[in-house]
């Protein structure tokens, strides 16, 4: 583009001269025409400097692009991630939450037999106590039994006693009745 524009600059100053040697207006037209092309120069390296500056800019943007395109990709990627760990810890809460209710049912199902063995070691403790106090009863009623039977025992030993001597007697009375029968 400088190019075709130094080109037509060219020609132009070209027929400038050419026109300039045919009269003296065109030499002022030429002069003149050579300050708009100094313009023109200084206008169109003005416009290759912000030319130059927009392209490094754009540059800087496309690489800036790029590295928000990749940033957005790995966002991306890190997302899906995160997402696919979410789920997994959202059925993971699922299935802890299940087994938390079947926990329940089983500590009321525990806490359900646990009130009926205290019910039956109430009634165990009742019985418990019942037979304990049947035994000492029993035991007061052995003693006093056995107090009877050893009371009862020197009775008979007595009457045992008593016993012999009548039979010791009667044995004599039976010796003196043949002693005098057989005489």
């Amino acid at each position: 583009m400088k190019c075709r524009l130094i080109l037509t600059l060219s020609t132009l100053l070209a027929c400038s001269f050419t026109l300039m040697s045919c009269n003296g207006q065109a030499r002022e037209k030429a002069a003149e025409l050579e300050g708009k092309l100094a313009e023109m120069e200084a206008t169109l390296q003005k416009t290759e400097a912000t030319l130059k500056k927009t392209v490094g800019e754009r540059d800087s943007f496309e690489a800036s692009v790029t590295r928000l395109a990749d940033l957005l990709k790995k966002a991306q990627s890190d997302l899906a991630g995160v997402t696919q760990a979410r789920d997994e810890l959202e059925n993971r809460v699922k299935e802890l939450l299940t087994s938390l209710d079947e926990m329940r049912i089983q500590v009321d199902s525990l806490i359900e037999a646990r009130d009926a063995l205290q019910e039956q070691l109430s009634g165990l403790a009742e019985s418990r106590n019942a037979a304990l106090a049947e035994a000492r009863n029993a035991q007061a009623r052995i003693e006093k039994l056995t107090a009877q039977l050893q009371r009862q025992v020197q009775e008979v030993s007595g009457l045992r006693d008593q016993i012999e001597t009548i039979r010791s007697i009667v044995e004599e009375l039976l010796t003196k009745l043949k002693g005098l029968l057989g005489s």
